[in-house]
Order: C-alpha cells, then sequence, then structure tokens
C-alpha cells in the first residue's frame, strides 16, 4: 500500500531535523566528556560546549520560522486521541527545550564565547543584565546559580534529555510495533510510500 507523498517532511524539515539532533548530541558529548573524570582539561575544553550550544540557535530560529510556515504532515488516522495530543505536547516541549537550553546557557555563563575571529561577550557584563539586576534587586551570583540550576541541574541532564530519549523511543515504536510511516517520513532520502 502506498502513501500520500504529502505524508513525509519536506526535504528541509528533514536536513534541519537531523542537523539539530547532531548539534545537540555534539553539545552533550562535550559536556558529558568534560566533566566524565577530565576536570583538567573542563575550564579550556568547556568552550567548545559554548560554541556549539550558542550557534545551534542560529539554525534553530531557521528551523522555528520554517516549522511555522511549514505545518508538519498529519499523524496517522489511527493514532488514539492521547497519542496525538502526547505528541503535539512533547514536540512543544521540545522546542521549548531547544531554546531554552542555549539561551539559559549564555545567560548564566560568565566567560562568554569565544569563536576566535571574534568573541560574544558574557551577558551578565551587558547594559541587559545590569538594568535587570538594578530593577528587580538580584545579584550576580543569584543570576548565575538560577541559571546554571536550570542548565546543567534540572533541564539538561533530566528534561531535555528525557525528551530526546522519549521521542526517540515514540518513533522506533511506531515503526518497529505499530509499523507505520510516522519515523519513515522523516528520514533522509526515505520515501513513506515505500513502506
Amino acid at each position: 500500500m502506498q502513501l500520500d507523498s504529502r505524508l513525509s517532511y519536506e526535504r528541509v524539515a528533514k536536513f534541519l531535523h537531523w542537523t539539530m539532533a547532531l548539534w545537540f548530541l555534539a553539545a552533550y558529548t562535550i559536556i558529558i566528556y568534560l566533566t566524565w573524570d577530565h576536570t583538567e582539561g573542563l575550564i579550556p575544553g568547556l568552550n567548545y560546549h559554548k560554541v556549539v550550544g550558542f550557534t545551534i540557535l542560529v539554525p534553530l530560529v531557521f528551523r522555528l520560522a520554517w516549522r511555522l510556515r511549514h505545518p508538519p504532515p498529519p499523524l496517522p488516522a489511527s493514532m488514539p486521541r492521547w497519542q496525538v495530543r502526547a505528541s503535539h505536547l512533547s514536540h512543544m516541549l521540545l522546542y521549548f527545550c531547544m531554546f531554552a537550553m542555549p539561551i539559559s546557557g549564555y545567560l548564566g555563563n560568565g566567560g562568554g564565547v569565544d569563536y576566535g575571529i571574534f568573541r560574544v561577550p558574557p551577558f551578565m557584563r551587558t547594559d541587559l543584565a545590569l538594568w535587570i539586576f538594578d530593577t528587580f534587586g538580584i545579584t550576580a551570583q543569584q543570576w548565575d546559580v538560577f541559571c546554571d540550576t536550570f542548565h546543567y541541574r534540572i533541564v539538561g541532564p533530566f528534561v531535555f534529555s528525557t525528551l530526546i530519549v522519549l521521542h526517540a523511543t515514540a518513533a522506533l515504536y511506531h515503526h518497529y510495533v505499530l509499523k507505520d510511516a510516522v519515523l519513515v517520513r522523516m528520514l533522509p532520502g526515505a520515501r513513506p510510500d515505500a513502506r
């Protein structure tokens, strides 16, 4: 049985999906390597994590703009309503985390991001940060603790990583158990009508 070609994601959407997946995998790999019994290289090596993490925002903005103008193909009609709702909720949370991770990482880092040919200054030394601190009576240390707790202790290691695992597990469940085209329609070069 062949599926309508409109059930497949467009090439740009596929490219952005897998590019972002590899980009976040790189950011996670770097930080795990640096903190897993390699503390002597943490400070100089941390800039690699910051460069990858901060740069993610560029394709991420493009991906969100593309998604808003190109809605995803419909889910299989056979999916129960609770699964459809769970899918929509998990995608919304994934988008939130994809933005929240690089933004919170930048907001909480005190050393800026060094690209070699130019440097992004630390947020805490910007006029906006000073205005926030003065307006709301927040100290730089309180700000740093909040951002680091959000980024390194809650969302990064638990929330975002759990959502990624659930997302991948759901796709594999659809492919191998339900045998529908949910995963196939996002695979590079794959055609859902080949399923």
